[in-house]
């Protein structure tokens, strides 16, 4: 992982947000990871490195111990981009929301942009109780560019260490029990894709997981136990032909500000054109 850690930590820092408070937890990493991190030491508000559980184990310390209004954690592998902070800042401190995703944006491993998706979706949390948001269904919520305030983990507890690659997706259940998702329309963060991506290398293991948060939640619609996981497209169509009323943030060039409301959009991030220029 030190192969990427200097390009996220860069990407957080050099927004020169004021008001930030870093913590980072490594689990006892034996590459270059710390010898990185200790050219950093004087920025970072708390450096933990220790032999942990897993990753969810030492997300669940970063967690507990921030302090801050508004909460996010970063993999060690993903990026920020340089408005994130000032405009999460932003739409939080002029709106009374507490739970915000951006549009997904993705990386190659050299960390260059290959794509992102351009259509705001809805993100009704009455389709992330259920567990529609998943593979063969709505498409997975992008975890990098989840942001929070405090009482929403104070109100719905941290993840749940039970599962080893899906308790980000548990949680977001948990989350949209009580509060509602507002999508952001601009990317906030990037995913790289990487060979070796967790999703990638144990992705039966993960949807394993999943199967098994959903086991008691509402089943898909017809149309997508046809489509199923196999057909992408058939899949990313009819999400296109879903169109639901679900609260988003988007700026207000009249206004001058990023004003939040509830609108009528599709639940997908993909649109026509995006379909038809992917192979």
């Amino acid at each position: 992982m030190d192969k990427y850690i200097r390009q996220t930590i860069d990407s957080v820092l050099g927004q020169e947000y004021e008001n930030l408070e870093y913590i980072v937890v490594d689990g006892g990493s034996t590459d270059n990871t710390l010898d990185i991190l200790s050219e950093y030491k004087d920025r970072i508000s708390v450096l933990i490195s220790e032999k942990d559980d897993g990753q969810y184990f030492a997300i669940n310390k970063g967690l507990t111990l921030a302090t801050g209004e508004i909460i996010a954690w970063l993999n060690a592998d993903d990026v920020y981009f340089p408005w994130t902070l000032n405009t999460v800042n932003n739409i939080f401190e002029n709106n009374d929301i507490c739970w915000i995703n951006g549009m997904p944006a993705y990386l190659d491993s050299q960390g260059l942009i290959t794509n992102i998706y351009n259509q705001v979706s809805g993100k009704p949390v009455k389709y992330i109780r259920s567990g529609w948001f998943r593979s063969g269904g709505f498409g997975y919520l992008q975890q990098e560019s989840m942001f929070w305030r405090k009482k929403v983990t104070g109100s719905c507890g941290l993840l749940n260490t039970g599962f080893r690659l899906a308790a980000d997706y548990e949680l977001w259940t948990r989350f949209s029990e009580k509060f509602e998702l507002y999508s952001v329309a601009l990317p906030l963060a990037g995913f790289r894709k990487r060979h070796d991506n967790h999703s990638l290398v144990s992705k039966d293991e993960y949807e394993r997981e999943v199967s098994e948060i959903c086991r008691s939640k509402k089943k898909f619609d017809i149309l997508f136990k046809i489509a199923g996981k196999d057909n992408l497209k058939f899949n990313r169509l009819l999400r296109l032909m879903i169109w639901s009323k679900a609260p988003v943030v988007y700026y207000s060039v009249s206004k001058g500000k990023w004003c939040t409301e509830k609108r009528f959009r599709p639940i997908s991030n993909v649109t026509l054109s995006n379909l038809l220029l992917e192979v």
